[in-house]
Order: C-alpha cells, then structure tokens, then sequence
C-alpha cells in the first residue's frame, strides 16, 4: 500500500492501481508478515477498504 503508484501496488484504500474495481484485503494486501499475530490488522484493514468500496457505491463510483 502506497501513495504513489510507482512505489506500489495498492493505494492506501486497499485498491489497485492497475485493475480497475479490484480490492485487495487480508494477508494478501501486506508484503511481509510481523512477528505477532496480525489478524486484528487484517481485519481493520478489511473493514476500512469496505467502507470505502460502500461509499463509492452510494455515489455510484464502483
């Protein structure tokens, strides 16, 4: 997750830059893994990027 498309593969809303539409969650937005358990962050995650999917729907963006 990034800023800059040139430095990233999903802006900070869990989208991708290149595929229109495509939300990334889970373990599957984070390169790397820490060393505790970060299923509490994958969750929020989740949730923040659905959020976000639900406000561009409402404005009929997504």
């Amino acid at each position: 997750m990034g800023r800059d498309r040139a430095t990233s593969v999903l802006n900070g809303w869990n989208q991708s830059w290149d595929v229109p539409n495509l939300l990334v969650t889970g373990r599957a937005c984070m390169s790397s893994c820490a060393n505790q358990n970060p299923s509490i962050t994958y969750m929020a995650l989740t949730a923040r990027a659905v959020d976000h999917a639900v406000g561009l729907m409402r404005r009929r963006e997504l």
